[in-house]
Order: structure tokens, then sequence, then C-alpha cells
């Protein structure tokens, strides 16, 4: 109905010299538009900007793909910042998802 045939799946994964899954980023691109899933970085390896290098590559993939903006969402647990952090506004709020918790909506143009 959208007219939009152009959907492919995003994922960037970093690994070590052993091959052991250091951090990754998941989700798509469709519509002219990128979306982060699922955004994970190993406890011992937070902090560094590894989070954020991801967050860019999947940025640079889907600008490259013909996207004119990402969208994610997370929870009120400490992420937002780290999004706003990028350039991610937030557009959108959940209130009660899950329990005392807040969904919150970003977007970003690239």
């Amino acid at each position: 109905m959208t007219g939009c045939d152009d959907g492919r799946w995003l994922a960037i994964f970093v690994r070590d010299g052993t091959g052991e899954l250091m951090a990754g980023l998941h989700g798509w691109t469709w519509g002219r538009t990128g979306f982060v899933r699922t955004l994970w970085v190993r406890e011992d390896l937070r902090g560094q900007g590894l989070g954020a290098r991801l967050v860019g590559a999947a940025e640079r993939e889907a600008a490259r793909r013909g996207c004119r903006e990402m969208q994610l969402d997370t929870h009120s647990y400490p992420a937002p910042g780290f999004y706003r952090r990028l350039g991610y506004e937030r557009i959108g709020e959940l209130p009660g998802w899950p329990g005392a918790f807040t969904r919150t909506f970003f977007r970003k143009p690239l």
C-alpha cells in the first residue's frame, strides 16, 4: 500500500581477534528511513565510544542507501541521554511501558 519496496536489513557487528562478539547493531532501512532496533555493547566495553561508532556507521550506511532520517526507540533508563548527545531528537513517549518506565521515540535527519 505504501509503494515502498526498498526494505533491507541492517546489521553491524564488532568482534575481537578471536571472533568473540563485542558489540552490535541491528535494524533496517525502508521508505527512505533507517531504523535502529537493537544496539548492544558488552558491559565491560561501555563508555568507550563503541556504541556511538556503531550508530554512526549505521547512519552512514542508511544515507548511502538513500535514507533521509534515522529513527529508534528506547526506554527511560539511561539511553535517552546517549542518543541526544548523538543528535537525536525526542519525538514522542509511551509512558508506563513497561511498568514505571517510558518508551521514548527519537529521530535524526541524515
